[in-house]
């Protein structure tokens, strides 16, 4: 079972925010980013004259506005989370107003940006020039190490985050990755080089954590905000000298996934490994949950690297999705 560190609420609706996440734990949920989320929006609501209990439409209005520079995967978390927030009060008999569901942003014509090996390594020299400053103490600390982890073992930026220091064997060089997304857990092998960093930023920056602390925690020991490092990785991108596309066009952290999959392919079709023996490796390596999502990387990697198609296409062409199933 997971320990949770729970975060301080303040203000009125502080108690059931605490029951509310209480509830939500106990059916399944980690609800671990939404906790923060819950943090901030009690310390926004400080600002209304509520005096008690009730979702006012003009704190909802003003708290899922839209807001300058935040993604729009960021605002829909905001406003599915108040409104998860506001059916569980409403369930508890407090006054509140008509939430709106919010459109989920479809994803599923999104273009993943493939890093080139050349961007990898600009990717990798901009982290590890990130300064420290007053607010993230070990930010410019963790980052190298965060960075690598994405690509090299294909993770999640949830997953990475989530990582408890007894989740990483320095003597095995394996991670365990506990409750991940579809509730799987796996092993990923870290390679010796990466093993090495992260014994280095344990033993010099969190040298007297706990097995239950988080690898990557935030300056109050609690998970490491996702959202944080999205906006750290902007401007990794920035110093690498990478351009960003925008909202919806990246590149994107998740596409640091997406390059870790496009570029293992890319390996083993140049090295004549059996992608049919292989793809189902890749699969559980990466927790797909169906062997489908892992086959969408082939044509991606097909067209990325023209010249390793004719492989592809020879060894696996029956797994590679057309382009209506993109």
């Amino acid at each position: 079972m997971v320990t949770v560190t729970p975060l301080t609420m303040i203000g009125v609706f502080a108690p059931l925010a605490y029951d509310f996440l209480e509830f939500k734990r106990a059916q399944g949920y980690k609800y671990q980013s939404e906790e923060k989320v819950l943090q901030r929006f009690c310390k926004f609501s400080k600002n209304y004259p509520i005096s008690e209990v009730m979702l006012t439409r003009e704190l909802v209005s003003d708290w899922t506005a839209s807001r300058e520079g935040e993604a729009k995967k960021s605002r829909m978390h905001r406003i599915t989370c108040i409104n998860q927030f506001g059916c569980y009060l409403r369930q508890m008999g407090y006054e509140v107003c008509t939430i709106p569901p919010h459109k989920r942003w479809d994803s599923g014509t999104f273009t993943p940006y493939v890093f080139t090996h050349e961007e990898i390594k600009k990717l990798f020299s901009a982290s590890d020039s990130v300064c420290p400053i007053p607010q993230s103490r070990n930010m410019h600390e963790a980052l190298p190490v965060l960075i690598r982890l994405l690509y090299s073992c294909g993770l999640r930026v949830s997953e990475a985050v989530g990582l408890r220091l007894r989740d990483v064997n320095f003597e095995n060089g394996i991670l365990t990755i506990r409750e991940a997304k579809f509730g799987k857990d796996r092993l990923i092998p870290v390679s010796k080089s990466l093993l090495d960093r992260c014994r280095k930023y344990r033993e010099t920056i969190i040298p007297w954590a706990m097995e239950d602390d988080f690898f990557f925690m935030a300056p109050d020991r609690t998970m490491l905000s996702p959202n944080t490092v999205y906006g750290r990785f902007r401007r990794i991108l920035w110093d690498a000298g990478i351009p960003y596309g925008g909202k919806g066009y990246g590149p994107r952290l998740h596409d640091l996934r997406h390059t870790f999959a496009v570029h293992t392919l890319q390996k083993w079709v140049e090295s004549g490994e059996d992608l049919t023996a292989m793809l189902p490796v890749l699969s559980v390596f990466m927790g797909h949950k169906s062997f489908s999502a892992t086959s969408r990387y082939l044509r991606l990697t097909a067209e990325v690297y023209p010249d390793v198609i004719r492989q592809v296409e020879e060894t696996c062409a029956y797994a590679i999705p057309d382009g209506d199933s993109q």
